[in-house]
């Protein structure tokens, strides 16, 4: 196809993904990351790995050279130090931003998420919305991705609960009744991919969800069912939460944040199509969870699942 594209953010949960499904399209990727020397296991046919920080630019000219599509999939679900929410969601974008000004790309393409912009108390989706303006105002030719949850085979969400199911028979629930539409990786992937050079898509904003919505407490639900674990599923008032999370804003991987609990306050939903026809039919929880969960082989499993979408992208 002879299009190189460059993944910011690459080494991350979509992007690992991301860089399988190009490579398997018969595209060549740079992976621009923080810390390229943990993702060699991305090395596959034709991508190289480049080091890059948005915070600061450090790397993005270099990045971006030689190719014609840039993917920006940067985002944090935690603040620590000086990688926090405005300096990576808002700078972050403006310096990419203006190295793809800098070497004329043909085409951005920018992972947001639902609820951008429509939180003010959150500064997670405060930045994003911000993001999404300097995207809007960039003179590129762009499209963002607004996704609910995104759920794999290595995930934050049913794994951080699966791991925790494994010591406690007891599980603490914020918010078991908000609600959510969890959408698979490899469709966001597949969205993604579809998306290059795609005349379609410019200028234009999409929402990714899967089929179904569910509270977090049905989805954790059908995530004890499919582990065949017998745990309690406890309702945790906010604000016992609230010094849970303050109790752990030092731990380097919080379980729980002062902004989760603003985001855990309101449903994360699409209102209308769940996902865009033109990029497929999005899978549904009930036909992938079981499978994710029973595997011991997370990225081997990952892999396969890839293989098996990436034959049904060539067939459409």
């Amino acid at each position: 196809m002879g299009t190189r594209i460059c993944i910011i953010g690459g080494s991350g949960f979509v992007g690992r993904t991301l860089v399988h499904l190009a490579a398997d399209q018969g595209y060549s990727a740079t992976v621009a990351c923080r810390h390229p020397e943990r993702a060699r296991n991305l090395l596959v046919e034709g991508t190289r790995l480049i080091r890059a920080d948005v915070t600061d630019g450090r790397g993005l000219d270099e990045a971006v050279m030689d190719a014609g599509v840039v993917i920006n999939l940067v985002g944090l679900l935690f603040e620590r130090g000086r990688q926090n929410f405005e300096a990576a969601h808002v700078h972050g974008t403006e310096h990419i931003l203006a190295a793809c000004k800098r070497a004329k790309i043909r085409q951005y393409l920018h992972m947001s998420a639902l609820g951008a912009g429509q939180i003010p108390a959150s500064a997670y989706a405060r930045t994003k919305g911000e993001a999404e303006g300097h995207v809007r105002q960039s003179g590129l030719n762009w499209a963002i991705y607004r996704p609910s949850v995104i759920y794999g085979s290595e995930d934050s969400f049913f794994n951080r609960f699966r791991a925790m199911s494994r010591i406690s028979p007891i599980l603490p629930v914020v918010g078991g009744g908000t609600r959510f539409q969890p959408v698979w990786v490899d469709d966001v992937a597949r969205a993604f991919i579809m998306a290059i050079n795609n005349r379609h898509v410019s200028e234009k904003t999409f929402e990714l969800g899967g089929p179904k919505t569910y509270t977090l407490m049905q989805l954790l639900t059908m995530l004890m069912d499919a582990l065949g674990r017998r745990r309690m599923l406890t309702p945790l008032p906010f604000p016992l939460a609230a010094v849970i999370a303050t109790l752990c804003r030092p731990l380097p991987n919080p379980p729980l944040t002062h902004d989760q609990l603003v985001l855990l306050r309101h449903d994360n939903i699409i209102d209308g199509e769940p996902f865009p026809s033109m990029f497929g039919r999005p899978v549904a929880l009930e036909d992938i969870l079981p499978t994710l969960v029973a595997s011991d082989q997370p990225t081997r499993l990952q892999h396969q699942l890839d293989a098996s979408r990436t034959r049904h992208l060539n067939r459409h």
